[in-house]
């Protein structure tokens, strides 16, 4: 990927960040909704045609800790 689209692609995300907090003030089905949400779409085809992945910007699942991390200490109270 070029830097030009790297930075893009940055700039992209904070916008869809943004409209993702306009969607939990607005009022759901009302023309301001719908067009942020219309805005959303049209930002993850861009990521899409940038990438390769629609989802590039979807908030990725929450996962456990690989084997390749060090050792935890835990520590008991009595």
């Amino acid at each position: 990927m070029r830097a030009e689209e790297v930075a893009f692609l940055e700039d992209v995300r904070r916008w869809r960040q943004q409209c993702v907090l306009v969607l939990t003030r607005a009022k759901p089905q009302r023309p301001f909704y719908n067009a942020t949400s219309r805005l959303i779409e049209a930002i993850d085809d861009v990521a899409e045609v940038v990438t390769g992945d629609r989802r590039t910007f979807y908030q990725r699942d929450a996962s456990t800790p690989g084997e390749a991390l060090p050792p935890v200490k835990w520590r008991t109270v009595d």
